[in-house]
This record gives C-alpha cells, sequence and structure tokens, in this order.
C-alpha cells in the first residue's frame, strides 16, 4: 500500500509538470546553442510572435501583403555562425545533424543545391500543414566560400503563395518560384 501511494505521488507530479511545459509549435525545430567562435562572424536572431506582430504594424501601410505574411509569422529565428579550421568539422556536423532530424521527424525536403566544387551545401525543408499551408520552413546552408553555416526556421500558418510573393519582392529567385503540391498520404 504505500509503495502504491508513492507511486501515485510520483505520478500527480510528474502530471503536473508536464502540463506546465507547453509544446513547441509543429514548425519550430530547436536549433540548439551556438557558440561563436574568436575572429568569425557570429549573428543569432530569435523574434517571437508579439514582436513580429508590432514590426507588420510599421510595414502594413507600405506592404500590407508583407505585413500579412509577418503577422502569420509565429517564430523566426536565424543563426549565422562563422567557423575556422579547428571549428568547421563540429558546425557542419550540427548542420547535418539538423538535417537528418528533419528528416526523421517527416519534414519534406523541397530544395537541395550542391555546387560541383562543394563551396556551398543548401538544403530547405518544409513542414506541411493540413490546410495545405506551411507550419514550419527550414533553410540550411554550409558555405565552404565565407566560411559560414546559415540555419533559419520559421514557424507559422504560412502559404506558399506568401513565399513565393516575398521572394518576388525581396529578388530571391527560388523563392520567387516556390510551389508546393501537398500529397496527403504522407500525412
Amino acid at each position: 500500500m504505500k509503495s502504491l501511494l508513492r507511486l501515485a505521488t510520483v505520478l500527480l507530479a510528474f502530471a503536473i509538470v508536464s502540463s506546465n511545459v507547453s509544446a513547441a509549435p509543429s514548425g519550430y525545430i530547436d536549433l540548439g546553442k551556438f557558440k561563436p567562435t574568436d575572429g568569425c562572424q557570429f549573428v543569432e536572431v530569435n523574434l517571437h510572435a508579439a514582436l513580429l506582430k508590432f514590426a507588420s504594424v510599421f510595414v502594413d501601410k507600405e506592404e500590407p501583403e508583407v505585413a500579412d505574411l509577418i503577422r502569420t509569422i509565429k517564430h523566426v529565428r536565424v543563426n549565422v555562425v562563422g567557423y575556422n579550421e579547428s571549428t568547421r568539422a563540429e558546425t557542419t556536423d550540427r548542420v547535418e545533424s539538423v538535417r537528418r532530424e528533419l528528416e526523421t521527424q517527416g519534414w519534406t525536403q523541397m530544395v537541395t543545391v550542391k555546387e560541383v566544387e562543394q563551396s556551398q551545401n543548401v538544403a530547405v525543408y518544409v513542414k506541411m500543414g493540413t490546410d495545405d499551408s506551411i507550419e514550419g520552413l527550414v533553410v540550411t546552408v554550409i558555405d565552404a566560400n565565407k566560411k559560414e553555416v546559415v540555419l533559419v526556421n520559421l514557424v507559422g500558418n504560412i502559404k506558399p503563395e506568401q513565399i513565393a510573393m516575398l521572394g518576388k519582392r525581396l529578388n530571391i529567385e527560388p523563392l520567387s518560384k516556390l510551389t508546393v503540391k501537398f500529397d496527403r498520404k504522407h500525412v
């Protein structure tokens, strides 16, 4: 009886703790923490929904379509991490690890670019929602020429045509031609 009471207490405590932990949105991927390498570029941007909605107010008058897109985004994370010869393997392995995690979690790889001389290695993944929207977008870049990696995670209820429109406005050719065909058999 005593052990049953202890077990019930432990289960109750675990249930209380787990109910207070909020689940990450479907399009979110944990990119982990990065450390800057001495003498190398390091950028980290981490924007949440409240700040993004606030920012949309400033572009609404000039670019209402861009403002609409910004309002649908729940989270933006951008990391640009420079590396040197001593940190190259660890940094690029980290990007490859993120890519493997995305594939095991059911993300769809929609863009792959590997240059002949392997100076650039790009992979773009999407997490599709049930209404043909994109719940998450992850861009991973390994640039050997610049000796840096770039990781971007957008989370929200994003329509492919919104990303294409943004690509056109910002002159990002691969995004401007974006079309996503949604296969419900893989959901």
